[in-house]
C-alpha cells in the first residue's frame, strides 16, 4: 500500500509543480509583453527602418546577416527602436525563452547597461526563476568580463564581420 501511495502522491507533485511553471510562463510573459510596449513608447532614438530580408542581403560574415538569420529563424521582424535587443542575443548567444532573456539581461547589467528595464527584469528572475540562478550569475560575470559592448550604434556596423564582436565577448557558449 505504501509505494502506491508514495506514487500516487509524488504524481500530484510533479502535476501541481508543472501547472506552476505553465502558470509562472504565462505570468511573466504577460508582464513582459506589456513592459516591452511601454519600454518602446518610452525609448529614444530614431528606427533604423530595416527588414528581415534587406538584412540577409548583407555579406555572409556580417553582423548585419546574422542579425537577419536570427531574426528569421524565430519567425520575428525587428522591433522599431529596439533593434540593438535582437543583436545582444545573436553576440550574447542567448535563446529567446524566458530564463535566457533574463540571462541576458543580466548580462547586460554586468556589461554595464543601466536602465529600468533591465533592473525589473532581473528582480523578476530573482524572484520568480530562482532555479535559474546559476544561469543568471554566469551571465553577469561574462557580462562584466566583456568589452562594453552596450551603448555602441550597432546601426552602423551591420556590415561588420560578426567576429569583430565576437572576439571581444564573454557568452554562454565561450
Amino acid at each position: 500500500m505504501q509505494p502506491i501511495m508514495k506514487t500516487f502522491f509524488l504524481s500530484i507533485y510533479f502535476e501541481i509543480q508543472s501547472t506552476l511553471r505553465l502558470l509562472r510562463e504565462l505570468f511573466v510573459c504577460h508582464s513582459f509583453e506589456i513592459a516591452s510596449h511601454l519600454y518602446m513608447k518610452f525609448k529614444k532614438g530614431p528606427s533604423w527602418k530595416v527588414h528581415t530580408k534587406e538584412l540577409l542581403s548583407y555579406p555572409k560574415e556580417s553582423l548585419g546577416f546574422h542579425l537577419g538569420c536570427f531574426l528569421l529563424q524565430h519567425k520575428l521582424e525587428p522591433q522599431p527602436r529596439c533593434e540593438d535587443h535582437d543583436i545582444f542575443h545573436v553576440l550574447t548567444d542567448f535563446k529567446i525563452d524566458t530564463a535566457q532573456e533574463i540571462g541576458m539581461q543580466y548580462w547586460l547589467w554586468g556589461n554595464g547597461k543601466r536602465s529600468p528595464f533591465v533592473l525589473l527584469a532581473m528582480l523578476v528572475g530573482a524572484v520568480l526563476y530562482i532555479d535559474q540562478h546559476l544561469l543568471f550569475t554566469d551571465a553577469y560575470l561574462n557580462g562584466s568580463a566583456s568589452d562594453p559592448i552596450h551603448q555602441l550604434d550597432f546601426k552602423q556596423y551591420l556590415s561588420s564581420p560578426i567576429a569583430f564582436f565576437k572576439s571581444t565577448l564573454v557568452t554562454i557558449n565561450s
